[in-house]
């Protein structure tokens, strides 16, 4: 019976990875980074930017894409879009005498792009905004990253907290051992896709699946040796279940939490 309900929770996780289309040549599929990343705080719900660039003489306005995650906004400038553009040099070149166009309440305001806060030779750059203020900086802030791992780390472990306090485990050791696991597992998932600001999730979704089934091996073995509380068969339902949810959180955390 216990191997049953091993067998079927295993089965359920590698179900559920099972229904994202994996591509297996979206490893070889060529993908362009955006050539400039805005990361906006305070941005208006109508707020619009556009960057007006310079080649050969000719002045020309590029609109962004924009991407709405919870409290940050991001705004994206393709090389695509910027069709006139006949060459790409680096960010510091490409940019050069650039203007920031933001459109927001009937109104356009024009900022201009300083040299000094792009990267020299960068084909992928990043700008932080500040909407409320009209203020312009180069790069991402560096509480960006630690905050955005935190909140995600608070989320996956406080919601398989729940679960495993629901399921009546109660003694300090298998407390301990939960967190143990759970840090290192968790820790590591978030930590690869920590920097996919801009990843193309194509070609990143191998990737992922890969560390979700080795993330699933290593939850399964280490509850099981680790925590003797309850019946094995119970440890087991409770690792297999909150791997798949959490397998389903993070996927849900890369489409509208900012990564």
């Amino acid at each position: 019976m216990k191997t049953k309900r091993f067998l079927i929770a295993l089965y359920a996780v590698l179900l559920f990875l099972g229904i994202f289309p994996v591509r297996a040549e979206a490893l070889g599929s060529v993908y362009h980074p955006p050539a400039l990343t805005i990361v906006v705080y305070g941005a208006p719900r109508d707020l619009e930017l556009q960057v007006e660039m310079e080649y050969d003489g000719e002045r020309f306005p590029v609109t962004m894409e924009r991407d709405d995650r919870l409290w940050e906004t991001q705004f994206r400038l393709y090389r695509e879009g910027a069709y006139r553009m006949k060459a790409w040099f680096g960010s510091d070149k490409d940019f050069d005498g650039a203007v920031l166009l933001v459109h927001s309440g009937g109104q356009e305001r024009r900022i201009p792009i300083d040299k000094e806060i792009l990267s020299p030779g960068a084909r992928e750059d990043y700008l932080t905004f500040y909407a409320r203020r009209d203020a312009l900086r180069g790069g991402l802030p560096f509480w960006r990253g630690p905050l955005n791992f935190l909140v995600r780390m608070l989320l996956l472990l406080g919601v398989k907290a729940l679960i495993f306090f629901w399921m009546d485990y109660r003694l300090p050791r298998s407390w301990l051992s939960f967190l143990g696991v759970e840090l290192v597992v968790q820790g590591v998932l978030n930590w690869i896709i920590a920097g996919w600001i801009n990843v193309d999730m194509g070609n990143a979704y191998p990737l992922l699946f890969l560390g979700l089934m080795l993330a699933f091996l290593v939850e399964m073995i280490g509850m099981m040796v680790l925590v003797n509380e309850r019946t094995k068969s119970k440890t087991a339902s409770f690792a297999a279940g909150t791997s798949l949810l959490g397998s389903a959180m993070i996927f849900g955390m890369l489409s509208y939490l900012p990564i």
